[in-house]
């Protein structure tokens, strides 16, 4: 049966990456995309015909852009839309329930709300009850020019550029015999830089590919929240994503040598030695973890078991992750998603799965 991700958009920048993370992992998964529209005003849902609002009718081709934009970039991906007008927590909710997977744009700290608030990403976040992923807007989807391209300046705009820094002192380079005319002739094409060049000019290779983030692993990573059996839907959504996308899995399990509940009556003193106690508690995830190692068995999954409470653990964790798992309970009412959750949407700058369960 073929799959169904749900992006809902509202026209903001995170809205967008977000429907293109989606399109990226409809296409992994080989799922259908929806991009689902919602007006938070009463009026018809359809913007188009004679009395059409127009600001609905830019509403809608900014949509239809979209859709067009994610299909240049997935030519075999299946791409519909859909508008409604009403509550857009209420109506997203609505909408995930018939949908495997539900993506929306998330904000970091300090950003400037959206047409719906961040308390509907939360309602939806909070409710849905399928997994939700929230997507924060990145450096690449912003539409500002990024600094040092080579973008061709008119006469007056560089004449407003500032002169660049004069460059350091080239250090000669031996040249074969064999290169030096090739070398001459690269030099001789561009008058304006040949001093600084002739004597350090060969035949460059190709540049490389940027390097990643300092610290991050060369294949994508997963890290997965891990609190007990309530966690094992989300570790599976994780280990399943890490499958599809050749990536490996850390899940991580944070943990406190003297406990919230110490002082209730019956508690015990836990072992003082906290590499052995950690060892333990790794131990024993390891064996709640074996069913699901099985499944997966092309997976490299790690299992961390790090003294500093969940929250601290978790973050720590993700620093260079590209994709954070956190199992949550389903609300029906109202948009609690605890203070871990709370977390890592507000400092975690890769996308974060919410996976609901029981």
């Amino acid at each position: 049966m073929t799959q169904k991700i749900v992006s809902g958009y509202d026209g903001s920048p995170q809205a967008r990456a977000a429907g293109r993370w989606a399109a990226a992992e409809a296409e992994r998964r080989g799922a259908e995309l929806t991009l689902l529209r919602v007006w938070p005003w009463l009026g018809p849902a359809d913007p188009e015909g004679p009395g059409a609002d127009p600001v609905q009718q830019a509403e809608h081709d900014d949509l239809e852009a979209l859709a067009a934009e994610l299909l240049a970039a997935h030519p075999d991906l299946a791409v519909a839309t859909q508008a409604a007008a009403g509550d857009p927590a209420d109506l997203l909710v609505e909408a995930a329930a018939h949908y495997d997977l539900a993506v929306l744009g998330s904000h970091g700290p300090g950003a400037v709300t959206d047409l719906w608030g961040g308390s509907v990403v939360r309602s939806v976040a909070a409710r849905a009850t399928c997994p939700v992923v929230l997507v924060r807007e990145q450096p690449a989807d912003q539409d500002a020019q990024p600094a040092g391209t080579d973008t061709p300046l008119t006469a007056e705009a560089a004449a407003l550029t500032p002169a660049p820094a004069p460059a350091p002192a080239p250090v000669p380079v031996p040249v074969p015999a064999g290169d030096v005319a090739q070398a001459a002739t690269a030099t001789a094409t561009e008058p304006d830089t040949a001093t600084a060049t002739m004597t350090a000019t060969v035949a460059a290779p190709p540049a490389p590919e940027p390097p990643r983030a300092a610290g991050a692993p060369e294949r994508p990573e997963i890290v997965v929240g891990l609190a007990g059996d309530s966690s094992l839907p989300a570790v599976e959504f994780a280990l399943a994503e890490a499958a599809r996308s050749g990536g490996r899995v850390r899940a991580v399990h944070g943990w406190e040598m003297v406990p919230l509940w110490a002082g209730t009556p019956g508690w015990l003193p836990p072992d003082p030695d906290a590499d052995r106690q950690g060892e333990r508690i790794e131990a024993d995830l390891d064996r709640l973890l074996a069913p699901a190692r099985a499944a997966h068995p092309d997976v490299e999954l790690r299992v961390e078991a790090d003294l500093g409470g969940a929250t601290g653990a978790l973050l720590a964790a993700a620093e260079h992750a590209d994709l954070l798992v956190i199992g949550r309970h389903p609300h029906l009412l109202g948009n609690r998603l605890g203070p871990v959750v709370h977390a890592a949407l507000r400092h975690s700058t890769a996308p974060v799965v919410l996976v609901p369960h029981e």
